[in-house]
């Protein structure tokens, strides 16, 4: 699940024109992600913020953590990458 907004009103808190950049790293992000074997998509979420990737959620194993912060590391348009993914047992 992706999100651009940081704030419970729904506006996109961004400069004329980020957000629609934002959107299109978001959507780069999540796709790469999906294609991304062994990365549970319905346990991980991603925020997007001038170039700036946040990973969140939990995971089962470590590696799976690994492999989202590769993906989105390595997907055109982001800057950074925050793996903020932790693990349950």
């Amino acid at each position: 699940m992706g999100t651009l907004t940081d704030n419970d009103s729904g506006h996109l808190p961004y400069p004329y024109g980020e957000a629609s950049r934002d959107e299109e790293v978001l959507a780069s992000v999540l796709n790469a992600l999906h294609h991304q074997t062994g990365v549970p998509l319905e346990q991980v979420r991603v925020q997007v913020r001038n170039g700036r990737c946040v990973l969140s959620g939990a995971v089962a194993h470590d590696y799976q953590r690994g492999l989202a912060a590769d993906a989105a590391s390595s997907t055109d348009g982001v800057v950074e990458v925050t793996n903020n993914i932790s693990l349950v047992s």
